[in-house]
């Protein structure tokens, strides 16, 4: 299994990149995610489009950056992972946007073995409240090439990632009410605490 810190999206209504935000320990968003996912015992990345290798580069090794091949004709987030199954197509991919600031180590571990015990599955998923969280979810390396061949072959019509779980027929493990906290997704200044 690897890591991948999703940090490609386009931060609209942040009004800036949230990879690229600063956390109270000083390190960026992207970066915090990034020691998150390594300290579960995987090697990790983030994920980002070619123009934010650049700005990126400064807080995380190049060979830690994968970014999206041009050549992957797929929209949103699915992009970011069909490109790093592309480089490691035997690896199940451990996601984690970085948009997450508060999300705990104890959480990652808890899904990696939900994994183990549910491994008849092709994708493992958090469900908070009556939120899927895609983008706190594990695919496995053998889902990723059914999606990459649909993709290939055009026949991929929904590409949000909750379309690829439901395809996928994802175990969904659902969030405790004491951890419902660590879920926020930060999209906006004002929910940064």
């Amino acid at each position: 299994m690897i890591g991948l810190v999703m940090a490609g999206g386009k931060s609209l209504r942040m009004g800036a990149d949230k990879g690229l935000l600063v956390s109270k320990s000083g390190e960026i968003w992207a970066k915090s995610a990034w020691n998150k996912l390594n300290s579960c015992g995987i090697r990790s990345f983030v994920g980002l489009h070619l123009e934010q290798s650049s700005p990126y580069s400064a807080h995380i090794s190049p060979e830690n950056i994968i970014v999206d091949h041009p050549e992957i004709h797929a929209a949103g987030p699915i992009k970011g992972i069909l490109s790093a199954h592309s480089i490691y197509p035997k690896e199940d991919i451990l996601v984690l946007a970085c948009d997450m600031p508060n999300m705990e180590i104890s959480c990652l571990k808890e899904l990696m073995e939900f994994q183990k015990n549910n491994a008849a599955s092709l994708a493992w998923v958090y469900q908070n409240g009556a939120q899927i969280e895609p983008m706190c979810a594990i695919y496995s390396a053998q889902g990723l090439a059914q999606i990459a061949d649909l993709v290939e072959k055009n026949e991929l019509t929904k590409t949000s990632l909750i379309s690829i779980l439901d395809r996928l027929q994802a175990a969904i493990k659902p969030v405790s009410e004491e951890n419902a906290k660590y879920f926020l997704n930060c999209n906006s200044p004002d929910q940064i605490n």
